[in-house]
Formats: structure tokens, sequence, C-alpha cells
């Protein structure tokens, strides 16, 4: 088989968690399948084919002698390329890759294709469809002419991360139950092997902690729920041995975030929050290693990645009871009404107080990452691809 992989998401400049699913599932997906060949789509404008060199330098394994790169050489601009393909629906991509059996979509972009191009697509959220408040009406614009709930009818196959998103899909987009395939996402071993104590400190050093603290990673927006996290630490600073305790948030600052640096000041906690910006996948499990709880209180996921690579890591965590949150934690984290400050503050004054409370949590967490694995997610994810040629 020829299977496009549509490579647009992974030259954005930014490495959020679809980006990492993208990296990882291709990945254990080309360690995996020496026998199909894999053909790499993106389109050539301004500087994304010196990104697209960049990224073959990071990922190496995406210059595996079954593996073409096909792009689309037009003088564009996003806005301009998606009002051509949405109402005329050409250029045929699978055309321009020279035949494909399959495209892959690792997240839903609009992609002109022929018929007999079977279109298989991985669903992450519905996000834009149940809190469209959390974003700006730009992305809102773009979200529209994206067309996701076309995307998910057109699409022969699905791959859900979890069951929450395929229910999702169903109740709103009014998709097929039968052409839906949950396919988890994984946690890297690396996350299960402590990093150096060298390291470790390094990285303190490096972000200035000097003191226990919470920690949380993800993007900085209003849906993550940062503002409960921010409270929680003034409420537990209230107490005298924890009132050296700090706050480190890794991450890049996402739209609407200006809510969270105001709570951060209205708190006067700014000597005690500390902002590490975007931090290596290394410097990531340092951090988790040394916290002394993971918060994750978000309002609405997917899936939820960090929960389970706070748990690989022995990291007691903190999380939402809502979406996907209780499914991937399977009893492993303390889960909270994101909406209830008060559970937040509890669940956290329990980990840090009790001895024993988050000895359990971390003995169970541990368990529960071991059952999440990329190389597993891949094997699955061939599997649907086998299936949907057919």
């Amino acid at each position: 088989m020829r299977i496009g992989i549509d490579m647009r998401g992974l030259l954005t400049g930014k490495r959020s968690g679809v980006e990492q699913y993208t990296l990882k599932i291709l990945e254990n997906l080309l360690s995996l399948d020496h026998h199909n060949t894999y053909v790499l789509f993106y389109v050539s404008y301004r500087d994304l084919d010196k990104r697209f060199e960049k990224l073959l330098v990071e990922a190496p394994f995406l210059k595996q002698s079954n593996v073409e790169v096909k792009t689309l050489k037009w003088v564009n601009f996003p806005l301009l390329l998606h009002a051509v393909w949405k109402p005329l629906d050409w250029p045929k991509v699978d055309k321009i890759c020279n035949g494909l059996d399959l495209m892959w979509l690792p997240f839903p972009r609009l992609l002109p294709l022929s018929r007999r191009c079977k279109l298989i697509i991985t669903f992450h959220d519905l996000i834009p469809e149940i809190f469209p408040q959390f974003y700006t009406w730009q992305s809102r614009l773009w979200q529209w002419q994206m067309s996701y709930p076309y995307l998910a009818r057109r699409a022969e196959k699905i791959i859900a991360v979890s069951e929450s998103t395929a229910k999702d899909l169903v109740q709103i987009y009014g998709v097929d139950a039968k052409k839906i395939q949950v396919v988890y996402e994984g946690v890297d071993d690396i996350y299960f092997s402590p990093p150096s104590l060298r390291l470790q400190r390094s990285v303190q050093k490096k972000f200035k902690i000097d003191q226990d603290f919470i920690y949380y990673v993800g993007s900085i927006e209003p849906r993550k729920n940062l503002p409960m996290v921010i409270r929680g630490l003034a409420h537990i600073k209230a107490q005298p041995k924890f009132d050296k305790m700090k706050l480190v948030i890794s991450g890049g600052k996402s739209w609407l975030a200006e809510s969270i640096y105001e709570e951060v000041n209205n708190l006067k906690l700014k000597k005690s929050v500390i902002f590490t910006g975007q931090v290596t996948e290394m410097e990531k499990i340092a951090l988790l290693y040394r916290a002394k709880v993971f918060a994750f209180p978000s309002l609405y996921e997917g899936f939820g990645l960090p929960v389970i690579e706070a748990f690989a890591t022995g990291c007691p965590v903190i999380t939402s009871n809502v979406s996907a949150l209780p499914e991937v934690a399977g009893g492993a984290a303390a889960l909270i009404d994101p909406k209830e400050q008060a559970s937040f503050n509890q669940a956290l004054e329990k980990i840090l107080t009790h001895a024993s409370y988050p000895n359990n949590l971390i003995t169970k967490g541990k368990l529960q990452a071991k059952k999440f694995s990329w190389a597993k997610a891949a094997n699955q994810t061939l599997n649907v691809f086998l299936n949907g040629s057919h």
C-alpha cells in the first residue's frame, strides 16, 4: 500500500500534544512496518522546506527507505489555499503524491482527495464545539472553515484517542459508531527511569526552583483551568509549613491567557509562581521527578497525556472528573470537580500532608501508566489502515 501522511501539523513550530502524538506514532509505525510505502505530504511555502529539513534531523526515522516526501509547491497563504480547497476540492493531493491507497490525517484538516483514496482521520477532541468561548474569533473562523463535521462524515475510518472522544463524535457530529476505532496514546519508556540527580538539580537551578513545588505542564489557556491551581497554591501557602511552596508552570502561552497572569498578580504570588516557558522532554521529566504533586484540573481533555507521563515518573496527580480524564487516570489520581475550588484544595492538602495517600497514588499510577505504550498505539493504528483500505 501507499499510505499518505499529512505532515503540515508538524511544521507549525509548536510541539503540543498533537505534534508529539504524530511523531511518536510515526516513529513506531516505521519501526514496525517496512512493507508499505509512507508518503509524507506538506505544502511548500515560506520557510517550510527549511522546517522540514530540521524535522528530518530531529526525527531521522523519517528518512527510512520506505518513506517518500511530496510537496505541493504553490506560492500561497494558508487562508487563500483553503479558500481554493474548500469550494473547488482541488488539486487532489493523492495525485500530487503519485497515487495513494489511503491518506492519514493525524489531526483533522481540509485536504482535497480523489474518492478512490481512502481517508482516515484521528480526532483528539471536539473542544471547539463544546467550549467555543475558549477561542478567539480568529481561531473560531479557522475552525469553521476546516469543516470538522464534514471531514468526520467523509472519513472511511476515524481514530479516536479515547472512548470519551468517540462518544462526542457520535453525539455531536452524528458519526456512525462502527467506523470509529479507539486507539489510546502512549507514554515513552524514558518516563519510567529517573534522570540523573545531576540533571534534576541542573534543571532546578536553570529555572531558579529552590523549594518544593507543585507542577503543571501544558499550554497556558483558559481550558486548562490554571487559576484553580494558583488559588490552590495560595490556600496551601497560608499554612506555615508550606509557606515556601512554589508552583512551576511549563508550556507555551496560548490564546486568552491574560486571566492566568492576572490571578498570580491579584493573589500577590509573583515570587511563588515560576513560568519556565517551553521545556525539553528531559527537562519535563526531571521536573516531574522533583515535583511534590502534578496538578491538571482541566475543564476538558480528549485524552490528557501529561497525566500518564506524571504517573510513569511516580508523581502524585490531581486531575478532573470530566471528559477523558477519569478514563485515562483509571482510579490512580485524585479526581476533583474542576469547578469546585474546595475539592482541589482538599486533594492538594491530602497529598502534601498524608504519607500513605500519595504513596498509594504513586503505586497505582505506575501500574496505570504501564497500560499505555506508543508501540501498542502504532500497531493498532496500522490495523486501522489495513482494515480501512479494503
